[in-house]
């Protein structure tokens, strides 16, 4: 790759970091602001309620990233994301596609593995399948650029991470243990072809 290249991919992945975060975000706060003043806080009722097959759970598993309990709540996760999303739109071919698969997979473990009778909510879940994909790509799939920004944002990840499984009252270990696991296993099966070796 030469450098008129190597600078068109820059551009294209720069603009992939902006539309990401549109993608993202404006759910994420048109959401927590139309909960708040039209919907009387409603919304959040939507939350994965696990093992729960009514249409309710089940539209948390898509959701429950745009559903949050205070503003401190949505800027938590949003500060995490902003990293993360800006280190997806660099390496990521398409990163539309791969968020929307971590947003369903977390999701689901979510339901899945989650206390019956407790109701999951956040983008929290969806933070630790990034980090889990960026993670098992890098260990698992040979995503050198992701083992580069694991090693460079290391320590700030791993704290969030081991913050994050800490079993915490009104904290979702469920979600993030769920997401976690997820987003390694997403992750781990995320070989580019620029990886592969040619025989």
């Amino acid at each position: 790759m030469n450098g008129k290249q190597l600078l068109s991919l820059t551009l294209v992945r720069l603009k992939q970091v902006v539309g990401l975060y549109a993608f993202v975000f404006i759910p994420m706060w048109g959401m927590f602001y139309l909960n708040k003043i039209a919907l009387f806080g409603l919304w959040n009722i939507f939350g994965i309620v696990p093992r729960t097959l009514d249409v309710g759970s089940l539209i948390g598993v898509f959701a429950s990233w745009t559903m949050h309990g205070n503003f401190a709540h949505l800027m938590g996760n949003t500060l995490t994301l902003i990293q993360i999303l800006f280190v997806f739109g660099l390496f990521e071919n398409n990163a539309y596609r791969t968020t929307l698969k971590l947003i369903v997979a977390s999701g689901a473990v979510t339901w899945l593995i989650g206390s019956p009778l407790s109701i999951h909510i956040g983008a929290s879940g969806l933070c630790f399948a990034m980090l889990g994909f960026m993670i098992g790509g890098a260990l698992f799939a040979r995503r050198w650029g992701y083992l580069l920004a694991c090693i460079v944002m290391g320590a700030g990840y791993w704290l969030i991470i081991k913050q994050g499984l800490m079993p915490q009252q009104g904290i979702s270990f469920a979600a993030h243990f769920g997401g976690l696991c997820a987003g390694l296993l997403v992750g781990a099966n995320s070989k580019h072809r620029y990886a592969e070796t040619v025989v």
